[in-house]
Parts: C-alpha cells; structure tokens; sequence
C-alpha cells in the first residue's frame, strides 16, 4: 500500500497539490466561524445520574427552563455608599424597572423587591439581585448580552455573575487565547525551524503541513457541530494537538527524506523509500494515537465525546497531511532539500560535533543499562511524589483571569455576603396524585421535616414549606382554596404542576466542598416518603459528585480501551508483545511524573505568581483526564519513532545493543527537536488567560520534555538493553498472525 501511494504521489503531485488546496482554501472558508457553531454548554452533566434526571423533571415538566444571572450593586466613589440610602435604592430600582421589561427576563428577586436580609452584604454597601433568563437553544446566551447591554447606571457599578456569566466570560477569553497562540507558536516554530532545518525552504513544509491540519480539523468539526452539540473547548483541542502533531510528523518525513537524499540514489526511489518507512511509522503513530483519544467516546459525558471526536479529527487530519501533502512537495522539490546543500563550514561542524555526541552518549546508555535505569526511575519517582496528595474538585471563576467581571463578582458575593443562599440543592418529586392533593403534601411536609433535622440544613423551601409556624393542617386549608389564598395560589405557580413538585434545600457549606456532597448521598439515602413515587437531587454539589462518580467507574474502562488498543497496534507494527507492554509500563511511569508536576504547580500554587493564576487547592478531575488520553498517545508517538529505527537497525546489525544504539543515535535528534517544537506550541496556549488551557498546555508540555528525555532517552533504551532478544519475542500464534498481515500488505504491495 506505501509503496504503491508513493509511486501515485510521485507521478502525480501538481494533481495532489492542487486538489489538497482546494479542499483546504474549501474547509477554511467554511470552518472559519467555527467558534460560533459551538455550544457554550459544556456538557458535564452525566446522562441517567439524578441530578441530569432532576434537571430534565424541572425543564420539562415543571417548565422550569431558565438560568439565573446575578446584578450585584455597589457604590461608586461619589454616590450612596448605603444600600438602604434612599439614593441609592431609586438608582438600583430603576435598573430592576428595566430588566423586567426585557422581554428575555422571566422572573426578577432583589433586597428591594423582598427585603431579604441575605440580598445585603454584611457591610451594608452591596446587594445583588437575581435575574432569571430565558435559555433557549442558544443556552442563554443571547438573551445574557442584551441583558449586559441594557445594564447602565450612573449612580451605582453594576456588575454581572453567575454560571453562565462565567461560561460567557470563559468563551470570550478561549476565542482571544486561541487566535494569540495559534499566531505566537507559527511565529516560534518558524524561526525554530529554520535553525533546525538550516534552509526556510525546508523549515517551510512543517508550517504548511501543520496550518493544513488545523483548518481541515477546525471545518470538520464545524461539520459535526451540525449534527451534535460540542463545546466550545474542543477548538482548544484542534489547534493545539493538530499543530503539534503535524508538526511532528512533517519533520520526521522531512528529516528522513534529506537522510536519504545524503545516501543519494534514484529520486524516485528516496521519496518511495521515505514513505515506506518514515510516512509508515507517521501512519501507525497517528492511527494509534487518534484511537487513543477516540476511547473517551466511551465516557458518558459529552464533554469528554466532544474532546475525543476533536482530537481524534486533529490526529487523523495531521497524519493525512504528512503522508500526502509532504510528500507531494517532497517530490517537486527534490535534492532542493538536501541538507549539505545549506550547511556553512562551521554549522557542518555542529553538525558533526552533535552527531558524535549523540554516538557516545548512546553507547554509554548501552554500557551502563542499569544504572541509567535505576536514576532515570528515581528521578521519574521523584517528580510523581506530589500525587500523594492530589485533591481532585470543581472548576470555579477563579479558573478565569482576575480582569473578569464574573470572577469579580464571585468574589464579591464569597467575601461580602457570607449568607447568601445561591447554590441550593433542588429536589425534583413525582407525588401519588396532584402535588397538592392530600397524599402528596403529607409526604412533602414530613420530608421537609426529615431534611430540616439533618445536619448542615439550614432551611427548606417548597410547597409545604412556606412559613416555619405553619402546620400540615394550615397547608391543607390553604391548597384547598387557593382563590381565597394568594399565597397557596403564588406557591402552587412556583413550586408544582400536576403531580410534579420540587423542594429547595440551603445548607451551611461550600457548594464544592465534600460536606456538601456528603449531604447530597444523605438525601438520596432517606426512607422513600409513602405519597411521593420518586424523589431526584439537583444542584451543584449533586452535579459534582455525579460527575466524580462517573469518573471513578469509567476511567479505568477507558484506560484498559487505550492499552488494549495501543498493545494491538504496536504488536501489529512490531511483532512483539513484550514491547507493547514496556510502553505501556513506561508511560504510565512517565505520567505519575506529569500529574506530580501539575499538583505542585497548581495545585499547591508554586509558580502561580509567573504563570498569572489563582490556586485553587485542587485539580480539575476534566484536565487529568484529557491529559492522560492526550500524553499517553503523545508518548506513543516517540515510542514508535524510536523503535522503528531500531527494529530497521536490527535487519542490518542483527545484534541488539548496535541495534539499540543506532536508534538512538538516528531517531535522538529528530524526537528532542520534534520535543522542543511541540513544546512551543503547548507553551504558547499555557500562555492563556484560563486556568484549564494553562493546565493543558503546562501538563502536556511536561509529558513531552519528560517523555523525549527521561523517558524516551534514558529509560526506554536502558530497559531494552536489559531485555535484550526477549524484547522481539510473540508467542508462535501471534507470530504466524503478524507475518500472515504483513505477507497479506507485502502481496498487495506486489501486485
């Protein structure tokens, strides 16, 4: 199959040129509002659990489908600085006036409107009010910038808070962050290139390759937008693998092809040699990293399906585009390459000194094998120590630059207003009959009871819990006539329909702490009350320990899917499985080391200051999660760099060590270079604004300089070299199966 695309390519590349750049100038036209066509949900919820369950009674049944964003009010230098100075209550007033005439405004509740004390900062100088939106499909998100817009008061600041706040602020900043690092790291890798290559000609092709790939990846994922929701995080995704990934694999194609051209020979025969080797390995890689990422379709979160599907595309678009625009430009351009042509006397000298340098420390490696493979486990066990105490927990504003108006406002709300109740539990119920029929309300008013002894409960409002000195009796009467009553007929409007009710539950502890989660596993645990069929905990606490939980069952099924994958295709590749199994070992070891560099820096919050973040005294349990999928396919990559030279090195040395040696030797540049470039582009997105992307890159970036060093460097050849023969080995079953596969290849090849 490689030979035969080759000779195509060779015969044929104006004709691959020009139909890859109408399909590119095509998907960049049509992926260039890609951002737009994203959905600002992020979509942790996880389907089936009870708080999606409570979400989905409240929407569709209760017609409960709104989303709240909080007005804080607080004084201006020379205006009221009370909240009840008459002043500044006319000022906040003729806001709220015209908020509730926005037609996107479903419900509005503030101190003035209720007098509720907890509206009021402890001080007395701020208050916020709550402002409920319509979502429609745009989750809100319209309605939330004609609300910002209508905001204006000369008297008082007005600032606006919330989870979508957030989410809005968090799409403004990743949109700014992408384009800044997508520019930064071409700008980087340009340069770098050139230094690399010693000839822009050369240094260009990554670039072309690598800008390829993101805007084929960016249209596709336009293009499956339209046909499911995926967050506005996958973009992310798409421009930092994408880029990196081609990268890359161009300048392993490109490296290998000016090898081969200082060998000399047949033109044709270079560029078909080239592919059958590098652009195999490149192939290989690529096919076994996008399946790697495509296993987090296997999480139930649409979150981790949207990252999957955007990785995946990004791998699979950066390996399509090495293997058949590189070598397209490969053979127009030809000797053009040839890196003796551009080599001065003294960068030949670098040259030669650095490939000598690569030769002994090769040879050291293979003479003290086990020495450099206890240093190089303890080092790597050193830096995975901070693990010990990983705390895994909820993002929040601080995840957004401290300039944000939502992170200001949540700070205000922690810091100003210790009681405000803004993140209650809410309890969805299905009731034997009307909700305020006998049966159901004798449930509800006993659960309510039941709720208000628990520990950490502070109140519960619903149907039958309007007023602490009210009776069962009381309700009774007044749901019997609630004509008579405008209270009964209020509550009944904002608390049940039919057979549906809901109930709120306030408590004394953070939303994301463990107290609160604690509490939510008490509720469901309660003695099912007789009148109430079924009973579902929402809320923020309940959507977080959901979350975790979703996570604690099917993380170890996605890792055994990655392993499982990755040992098959590197058996396929290789013939062996004890080399699949030493990859998977020696990344799982080169993890611990990134995981502990990311608690350290933020969770513990040691270069906080120099990264520009607030610590929040955990990880986000999202981040690990991507990173392992990303790294470990990342890691595979220089896996199956390094081994494809030395499995070529032993068909002409026969002997290991020489074998092991001279994979090294060859495959040790090119991996350190493709290390140092991939590390740009993950430092230019750590560069962000958002905590996550920070994360992300930062996270990624150790996993390769540890992987392309300590790992790949160090640790994989010591180990091989301690293996010796037994690292080619395969039981006789899978031996005839990896020859019948590759014979099967070898006879299309011929035919």
């Amino acid at each position: 199959m490689f030979p035969a695309l080759a000779r195509l390519i060779w015969c044929f590349p104006v004709l691959f040129l020009t139909s890859t750049f109408f399909v590119v100038a095509g998907a960049a036209w049509y992926g260039s509002d890609v951002i737009k066509n994203l959905t600002l949900d992020p979509g942790w919820d996880v389907p089936g659990s009870g708080s999606a369950l409570a979400r989905q009674e409240m929407r569709d049944r209760l017609g409960k489908d709104e989303t709240a964003v909080i007005l804080l009010f607080s004084p201006r230098p020379s205006g009221p600085a009370r909240v009840d100075d008459p002043a500044y209550r006319d000022a906040a007033e003729k806001v709220l006036a015209a908020v509730g005439q926005n037609p996107d405004v479903r419900g509005v509740e503030s101190y003035f409107a209720n007098g509720d004390v907890h509206m009021k900062s402890a001080a007395g100088d701020k208050s916020y009010a709550v402002v409920w939106l319509a979502r429609a499909s745009d989750e809100g998100i319209g309605a939330y910038q004609r609300l910002r817009g209508q905001l204006a008061s000369t008297v008082l600041k007005v600032e606006t808070g919330g989870e979508l706040a957030t989410y809005v602020d968090a799409r403004e900043n990743l949109e700014r962050d992408v384009r800044k690092a997508e520019w930064v790291s071409l700008l980087l890798l340009a340069v770098l290139l050139v230094w690399v290559f010693g000839s822009p000609t050369a240094a260009a092709l990554p670039l072309l390759v690598g800008g390829s790939s993101v805007v084929v990846s960016a249209a596709l994922l336009k293009l499956f937008a339209q046909f499911t929701e995926i967050s506005v995080y996958a973009a992310n995704v798409v421009s930092m693998l994408g880029l990196g990934l081609a990268i890359d694999y161009a300048l392993f194609i490109v490296s290998r092809y000016r090898e081969e051209l200082g060998h000399g020979g047949e033109p044709r025969q270079i560029l078909v040699t080239t592919f059958c080797t590098a652009g195999r390995t490149v192939a290989f890689s690529g096919l076994t990293v996008a399946v790697s990422l495509f296993c987090l379709l296997m999480l139930p979160q649409r979150f981790f399906q949207n990252m999957g599907l955007a990785g995946g595309i990004s791998v699979v678009s950066a390996m399509l585009a090495s293997i058949l625009i590189l070598p397209a430009l490969l053979a127009l351009l030809g000797a053009r390459l040839d890196s003796r042509a551009h080599h001065g006397t003294l960068r030949r000298r670098w040259r030669t000194r650095v490939d000598g340098a690569w030769r002994r420390f090769s040879h050291m490696v293979m003479h003290r094998p086990r020495l450099i493979l206890a240093a190089s486990l303890l080092a790597l066990g050193l830096m995975g120590l901070p693990i010990l105490h990983m705390e895994i927990g909820p993002a929040d504003s601080k995840s957004l630059p401290a300039s944000a108006e939502s992170r200001r406002v949540q700070e205000a709300l922690e810091h100003s207003f210790p009681d405000a109740e803004l993140s209650p539990l809410v309890l969805s119920l299905r009731t034997r009959g009307p909700a305020s029929g006998e049966a159901g309300l004798t449930a509800q008013f006993r659960l309510a009871s039941q709720l208000e002894a628990m520990g950490g409960v502070t109140r519960v409002a619903g149907l039958a819990r309007l007023d602490a000195s009210l009776s069962l009796a009381d309700y009774r009467l007044l749901y019997d006539h609630p004509d008579q009553f405008p209270l009964a007929s209020a509550s009944l409007a904002q608390y049940a329909k039919g057979d549906r009710s809901f109930m709120l539950v306030y408590y004394r502890s953070d939303p994301s702490s463990a107290e609160a989660r604690e509490l939510v596993g008490r509720i469901r645990g309660l003695t099912a009350q007789d009148g109430i069929l079924a009973l579902q905990v929402g809320g923020f606490p309940a959507d977080h320990l959901d979350y975790v939980e979703s996570l604690r069952k099917w993380t170890p099924r996605v890792i055994a899917a990655i392993v499982a994958v990755i040992a098959v295709l590197l058996f396929l590749m290789l013939g062996s499985v004890v080399l699949p199994i030493k990859a998977v070992l020696t990344n799982l070891i080169s993890l611990s080391a990134t995981f502990g560099g990311l608690v350290w820096i933020f969770q513990d919050g040691n270069l906080a200051q120099w990264l520009d973040f607030t610590p929040q005294g955990k990880l986000e349990g999202t981040v690990l999660v991507l990173i392992f999928a990303s790294a470990f396919g990342l890691s595979i990559d220089y896996e199956v760099f390094l081994l494809s030279r030395i499995r070529e090195k032993r068909a002409v040395t026969g002997g290991d060590a020489r074998a092991i040696a001279g994979g090294m030797h060859l495959s040790g540049p090119i991996i350190t270079r493709a290390a140092l470039l991939i590390g740009i582009v993950l430092g230019t997105f750590a560069m962000g604004d958002l905590v996550f992307m920070k994360a992300m890159g930062i996270g990624l970036l150790i996993s390769v300089m540890v992987d392309a060093t300590l790992v790949r460097m160090l640790l994989v050849p010591a180990s091989l070299r301690l293996l010796g023969h037994w690292m080619w080995w395969a039981p006789r079953p899978l031996r005839v199966l990896y020859d019948g596969f590759h014979a099967h290849f070898a006879s299309k090849r011929r035919s």
